[in-house]
């Protein structure tokens, strides 16, 4: 392994040929939660999600790139700028091993992890925060990021035992939105409330609304365009008891055929199309 010392806005330059300690810190916080929380850090692939974390200053702790392979002009302005602190320079196989594409991307970057919570949202006129209690896959989480951003949302909070917002899944299926709003983690319904309470105490006249099929209430016959808070509940068990304690109220999507639910992704976008809908109309 090679080094050069780190000079003023010039990043530290590492070639890494084996499984050493550096490539072994890379491959474990991209498959060990408890890594990623221990370092501080978690592995970003993809062109939109790496631009989207530094178009939003996202601390990046190092790109990482195949030795030999010529890269586009995108990559090249990324490793020529200051946006990172370590430049690596990896064998190609050790590239395929960390790379989930069937082509290996030509640039990886760790990420620093961010430490939010609730209170770091803005309340807003008209303001929109989705909730997401306890999701369990990482996949259904990253696109309804994905469709929160794309509507609209003002900030996200998940909540309860979840999956990492860090795990590659959830960062890959969100496209990059993770890295553009507020995506946070908080212990329980009760953050949810105090966070909503202290928003009204502002003079923001927030609602909370859940989703559930166990309601008679149609999405469209709620009124969205108040600020809301909108709760999302696990993709088996639906919101908790304590979801149901605090909202406003509960809506459900009108919903035919053999089965009697969708996948919690698909319902994140129909409940943010309303709403975005009914703002869009007033």
């Amino acid at each position: 392994m090679k080094y050069q010392s780190p000079q003023q806005n010039c990043p530290i330059r590492r070639s890494i040929l084996k499984q050493d300690n550096f490539f072994q810190r890379a491959e474990v916080i991209k498959r060990n939660r408890e890594k990623r929380t221990q370092h501080g850090h978690f592995l970003v692939e993809g062109v939109a999600q790496i631009s989207i974390a530094v178009k939003h200053g996202w601390g990046i702790h190092a790109f990482l790139h195949s030795s030999g392979r010529p890269l586009s002009t995108w990559a090249t302005e990324l490793l020529r700028s200051a946006a990172a602190q370590e430049i690596w320079e990896l064998s190609p196989d050790l590239m395929a091993i960390l790379s989930d594409k069937d082509e290996t991307s030509e640039l990886l970057a760790i990420v620093e992890t961010r430490k939010l919570a609730p209170t770091n949202i803005p309340a807003v006129g008209r303001g929109l925060v989705v909730v997401f209690d306890r999701p369990s896959s990482p996949g259904n989480l990253g696109s309804s990021i994905r469709s929160a951003d794309a509507f609209g949302a003002t900030g996200i909070i998940v909540t309860g035992h979840a999956v990492d917002i860090y795990d590659p899944f959830v960062v890959r299926g969100s496209m990059g939105a993770i890295f553009g709003l507020p995506v946070t983690t908080a212990t329980s319904h009760l953050d949810v409330k105090q966070w909503a309470d202290s928003a009204r105490a502002q003079g923001h006249d927030y609602q909370i609304v859940g989703s559930s099929g166990k309601t008679e209430t149609l999405v469209t016959a709620q009124d969205f365009t108040r600020p809301t808070v909108l709760v999302l509940g696990n993709e088996t068990v639906g919101m908790s008891k304590g979801y149901w304690d605090i909202c406003d109220a509960v809506v459900k999507i009108p919903i035919g055929g053999e089965l009697s639910s969708i996948n919690v992704s698909c319902a994140a976008s129909i409940l943010l199309y309303e709403v975005t809908r009914q703002r869009l109309g007033s």
